[in-house]
């Protein structure tokens, strides 16, 4: 495990739901793979409603904000799940360098995980709708 967080101690999901507060990590490509953005823009009530009203924003959008440990039902009480699956599952054809993230100082998935949940990182849709999420798999979103 790699030892790493904010000045204050907290990591960052990056994988969140959308709700106010959280920020954009970045936007899912048709391509399957996520397009980071430099700098994550903060969500507001405005934006979760107009992205709403389109279908699941975590189809279109990732997004971050702090780890919330105990409080998520993707935690299981050392670890999170989801870093732990998205590793596990996600095949990554050619090991590359790893791309431009604004998080990764703070992410738990690299804390816990390190290149290779980076590299599999963005190809992870956070709701790709009926069974085949790993919220159905998991119990539910961070």
């Amino acid at each position: 495990m790699i030892d790493r967080a904010g000045p204050d101690g907290s990591m960052s999901c990056p994988s969140r739901a959308c709700e106010p507060g959280v920020r954009i990590l970045g936007v899912m490509r048709p391509s399957g793979h996520l397009a980071y953005l430099q700098m994550p823009a903060v969500v507001d009530q405005r934006f979760v409603a107009r992205a709403k009203a389109e279908g699941s924003p975590e189809r279109r959008f990732r997004f971050t904000g702090d780890c919330v440990e105990n409080s998520c039902p993707q935690w299981t009480g050392e670890r999170c799940a989801v870093a732990d699956e998205v590793v596990s599952t996600v095949v990554v054809a050619i090991p590359t360098k790893l791309a431009a993230c604004p998080i990764r100082r703070t992410c738990r998935w690299f804390a816990q995980s390190g290149a290779g949940a980076c590299r599999a990182c963005d190809q992870v849709v956070a709701d790709v709708g009926g069974t085949a999420t790993y919220r159905s798999r998991l119990a539910g979103p961070c």
